[in-house]
């Protein structure tokens, strides 16, 4: 009896550990046809393949695509949480795993606040939060996205659909208006904006200091003050105004003994894993 035993709590160990190595681990094949096609390159460079892809995107992200892993993992996780019917807290865990890497990488780049993905990496930060009904942090999110790219159009969306479920439908029209405003072409927007009670002809697009003559400064004081303080290239914004920060950045991220590393490199010029 207790042999048996022994047996059914090796097979058991062994079960979870399988278990957590597929949860922590890379990708399988389906999951990562979902993702960026980066993902699939930092793989294959983990595991010693195609290394000519890996210098191309090396040469386009620099010192963050060492750590844009966790990136990918973050998509996954999220991805993970919308495709299972597990409960709440099996989701909320994974979700609690996405927000561990969006943050890692964050903080690895946060040197590099100009880094292209920056916005985006945002926006998904932000949809993992709506996910866990956190809100505040979620709309701080989404709105620091929308600051660091006006072109963001799934942060906007995402943004607007928010306002809605938290019963606040004139802050989402408000939301899809200035999205607008900056992707006019949207067709998504458009019908967002349409569901959401606005009425055609659809808003004006803002104009470029360079198309209309004016200065940034004068067409910023003119500007909508939903994506105050944004600093993209792709159309003037408004002034900046006080808006709630992101939730700080976990800085034990990276230490030793984080599951999540175990496929940095940790050279000294790089923060430590």
């Amino acid at each position: 009896m207790w042999n048996f035993n022994k047996n059914m709590l090796v097979l058991g160990a062994a079960l979870m550990t399988t278990q957590l190595a597929q949860a922590e681990g890379w990708p399988s094949n389906a999951e990562m046809a979902a993702l960026p096609p980066y993902c699939a390159a930092k793989y294959d460079e983990a595991e010693g393949r195609n290394p000519e892809q890996a210098k191309v995107w090396s040469s386009t992200m620099g010192l963050v695509w060492t750590h844009i892993h966790h990136y990918c993992f973050g998509l996954n996780f999220v991805n993970r949480a919308r495709s299972t019917f597990s409960s709440r807290d099996n989701n909320m865990g994974t979700l609690g795993a996405a927000m561990r890497n969006f943050d890692y990488v964050l903080s690895a780049m946060s040197g590099k606040p100009e880094f292209y993905l920056h916005a985006e990496i945002m926006m998904n930060r932000g949809i993992a939060l709506s996910m866990m009904k956190r809100n505040g942090e979620a709309v701080s999110s989404l709105l620091k996205a929308i600051e660091l790219d006006a072109k963001q159009v799934g942060a906007y969306i995402a943004l607007a659909e928010l306002y809605d479920k938290m019963k606040n439908r004139s802050k989402a029209l408000e939301t899809v208006t200035e999205g607008l405003r900056h992707n006019p072409d949207s067709k998504a927007m458009q019908r967002h904006y349409l569901e959401l009670g606005g009425k055609k002809p659809f808003p004006e697009p803002f104009q470029s200091a360079e198309q209309d003559g004016t200065s940034r400064k004068e067409v910023n004081s003119k500007a909508d003050p939903v994506t105050a303080g944004s600093n993209a290239a792709t159309g003037p914004q408004a002034q900046p105004v006080t808006m709630p920060e992101p939730e700080p950045v976990q800085t034990e991220i990276g230490m030793p003994g984080n599951p999540y590393c175990r496929f940095c490199p940790t050279p000294a010029a790089e923060p430590a894993h």
